[in-house]
């Protein structure tokens, strides 16, 4: 699999990847197998499609990167959300089996143990990420799922007064990702369009935006177990104690909702939503992952659970694997690996045909190769993004590398 620019699409590159529709991912555009002609990408291109996943034998192990993605399960999630969010907009409860819900998100938790240990977040697939409400609220659950797995020596720390085994359950984690957002479905339109990152200017429509975090809370309480209803009340609510969770009129002492006084599953959600609501910018631009992870480090930082940050970029890699680079020597390359020590020091294969995407044989370890770096990806320079290495605190036996 490789991850190919649209601009790039050439005529008989096979999909390795269904296409959908960018304003409405359900819309299935091109099955996998299908060889590009030069008048469909033309009109992918009108479509507003972005990037597409062709088929290349030398990188087939990356494949596995996708199946969180392309899982039935994901695919349930998206569907219980739209419909919930219908029946909310349609009537003052929603009328889902909040059931189907846990079904859907312990069968997205198999899937993504299934990946192995250090499975990564490959989302590129919709050009509107962060936009579509179901969308955005599928892509949170997806990620905070992930971010919790890779987080359970901590999960199990935070929640001491459980037993392991259900410190370390992600279900309810999941679940709250699927309806953080659902009490925006009882507010005008004009509100439903904000997020924490394009708040409404308004000091009026700003007042009614901060409610949905309880709305959202009333709505489900009952419904779901504790734990979930709670992450939703304060999926909004700051490491730096900013933020909201209750009705303005009722907002007490912020120095009691900060930090670790924050549950874990909220603090988790907190950081999906934020990077999901960050992966478009100006003029809708799709924004590479090593920009997003800049501005949750520094514009956000104090926003982020620091602990919970420390584990990000080993969940959605600066540089994707599949994707094609630039090198600090000139030289283009793809990324093929991922070492969840040094994620910003990924393995490459060098392009020795960049017109054709033929690849070199042998890999390029840049945590080995100190020399070569990356400075570009997707048209971006990355001059200042890449952050000191921070002292590993993980065992040796998690310092192999994630193909």
């Amino acid at each position: 699999m490789l991850i190919v620019p649209l601009a790039d699409a050439r005529p008989g590159m096979k999909l390795a990847v269904t296409v959908t529709h960018p304003d409405h991912p359900e819309q299935e555009l091109l099955k996998v197998g299908f060889d590009l002609q030069q008048d469909v990408i033309d009109r992918m291109r009108g479509l507003g499609v972005e990037i597409v996943y062709v088929e290349y034998p030398d990188l087939a192990d990356l494949d596995k990167h996708m199946a969180g993605y392309l899982s039935p399960a994901r695919q349930e999630i998206y569907s219980h959300v739209r419909d919930t969010i219908t029946s909310i907009q349609k009537s003052a409860k929603p009328t889902v089996s909040f059931a189907d819900y846990y079904a859907a998100t312990r069968e997205l938790i198999s899937t993504l143990m299934r990946q192995g240990t250090h499975a990564v977040y490959l989302d590129h697939m919709s050009g509107k990420l962060g936009g579509n409400a179901v969308e955005h609220a599928t892509a949170v659950s997806h990620l905070s799922l992930m971010l919790g797995l890779r987080l359970e020596p901590y999960l199990i720390q935070q929640r001491a007064r459980l037993e392991p085994r259900h410190a370390r359950d992600v279900i309810n984690l999941g679940v709250a990702g699927m309806l953080h957002d659902i009490g925006l479905a009882q507010l005008p339109e004009e509100v439903r369009k904000c997020s924490r990152v394009a708040p409404p200017e308004d000091p009026i429509l700003y007042d009614e935006w901060q409610t949905h975090a309880q709305r959202g809370f009333d709505l489900i309480k009952g419904g779901v177990e504790p734990t979930a209803a709670a992450a939703v009340l304060h999926h909004h609510r700051h490491y730096d104690g900013s933020g909201f969770a209750e009705h303005p009129q009722k907002k007490g002492d912020p120095l009691r909702n900060s930090g670790q006084r924050i549950h874990i599953f909220a603090r988790i959600l907190a950081v999906a939503d934020l990077y999901d609501r960050l992966a478009v910018g100006e003029g809708g631009r799709r924004r590479q992952n090593i920009e997003i992870l800049h501005l949750m480090r520094t514009k956000y930082t104090d926003w982020i659970d620091p602990e919970v940050m420390r584990v990000v970029p080993t969940v959605i890699p600066p540089f994707p694997p599949g994707m094609a680079v630039t090198l600090s020597d000139g030289g283009r390359a793809v990324t093929v690996g991922i070492r969840p020590d040094n994620p910003y020091r990924p393995m490459v294969k060098r392009l020795i045909d960049p017109a054709e995407f033929k690849l070199a044989e042998d890999v390029l370890d840049l945590t080995l190769e100190t020399s070569i770096s990356i400075d570009e990806i997707g048209g971006v320079r990355v001059d200042g993004m890449i952050p000191a290495p921070a002292p590993s605190k993980k065992s040796p036996a998690d310092k192999r590398p994630a193909a």
